[in-house]
């Protein structure tokens, strides 16, 4: 069974701060079923990367905290290290939390800034990993940031593919906030997706048209299902746009 990270929030010198502990993963048999799923649909952005725990998996966050603050994106400062362990310093609230929190103009806002960092990410020659709602912040001075970063795709995917699978997964996660998840989501991702690599919105639309299996089966079953239905549908059409 998985053994979740333990997150503990600390203060250190008047700044507030999470110390991060790094449990031991065991998720190969789920992983192996991903991994074969994604082959069959022939969309290898959504590969599973592999998920490590303990000392690879903090060595892992750290390496790739630097390598995206390289790329302009605000990710937190490390302020302590362990084996198994990382202390670090606090970034903003996470977007999921201010999602709820916020009406229907605000959230089409948030989301905007959200999809606007992370295309400028992939234009700089970065990739995030998991940029779901929980994962992204919002700074005081309005920046998105970017957490939970144990886990590098690169190790089972290209750069291109790592990019698509960003915007897929931050699609499953925002267009839920949207009352018409397809076209309204479309409408807010659309200038982000212009500014990121040709080549990735070549291999995005690739990967949305091989999901279009998925997208059909998706909206006759339930809620949760057709969340997903809609985030395909508004990554085609703000990609076709």
């Amino acid at each position: 069974m998985k053994q979740e990270h333990a997150v503990i929030r600390m203060d250190v010198l008047g700044r507030k701060a999470w110390l991060k502990v790094y449990a031991q993963d065991d998720r190969g048999i789920k992983l192996a079923i991903l991994d074969l799923a994604a082959r069959r649909l022939g969309v290898p952005s959504l590969r599973p990367p592999s998920h490590w725990g303990g000392e690879r998996a903090c060595m892992i966050e750290m390496r790739r905290i630097d390598a995206l603050a390289a790329c302009g994106a605000l990710v937190p400062e490390v302020l302590g290290q362990g084996k198994n362990a990382l202390l670090i310093g606090d970034i903003g609230m996470t977007l999921k939390s201010l999602l709820h929190q916020s009406d229907a103009g605000m959230q089409a806002n948030l989301i905007e800034r959200a999809a606007r960092a992370l295309a400028q990410v992939h234009a700089n020659g970065g990739y995030i990993g998991q940029p779901y709602a929980r994962n992204l912040t919002v700074a005081e001075d309005g920046r998105i940031g970017f957490l939970d970063l144990e886990e590098d795709p690169l190790e089972s995917m290209t750069l291109g593919q790592a990019q698509v699978r960003d915007w897929l997964i931050f699609a499953a996660g925002t267009s839920r906030y949207f009352a018409n998840p397809s076209s309204q989501f479309a409408d807010v991702i659309r200038p982000s997706l212009l500014s990121v690599p040709a080549s990735t919105r070549v291999e995005l639309m690739q990967a949305v048209d091989r999901l279009d299996i998925v997208e059909r089966i998706a909206r006759r079953l339930g809620e949760r299902a057709r969340r997903i239905a809609g985030a395909l549908a508004g990554l085609r059409l703000a990609l076709e746009s």
